[in-house]
């Protein structure tokens, strides 16, 4: 686990064996470690672990990726990838972290922090 994503703390967290396919929806902030397909939508932060696959189109505050994210991506903040996270979607948000080892493929437009 990388130390930055042990700053955020989390009210709802999706275990490594749960699979989950529909809406989530949560006003604090969400760890996902397994299997989410569908819409994700939180007034807090959304991270998803190294060993999570989500399928998902996700409206946060901020999104932090060590796993896998097939979707779309909307946020007040930014979105951070860690070098094991993987993302295939488009991007609207304040900020893009992208380090070396990580994958992005989509597109990014910047807004302005709220």
């Amino acid at each position: 686990m990388f130390a930055r994503e042990e700053e955020f703390e989390t009210e709802s967290i999706i275990g490594k064996e749960t699979k989950l396919k529909g809406t989530l929806k949560d006003k604090e902030s969400i760890r996902i470690d397994g299997k989410v397909e569908g819409k994700i939508q939180s007034e807090g932060d959304v991270i998803v672990g190294e060993d999570a696959i989500v399928k998902a189109n996700i409206e946060a505050k901020s999104v932090s990726i060590s796993g896998k994210v097939e979707g779309n991506i909307t946020c007040q903040g930014k979105v951070e990838l860690f070098p094991s996270g993987s993302l295939k979607g488009n991007v609207k948000a304040s900020g893009l972290t992208i380090p070396e080892g990580a994958f992005f493929d989509g597109e990014c437009k910047m807004i302005r922090p709220t």
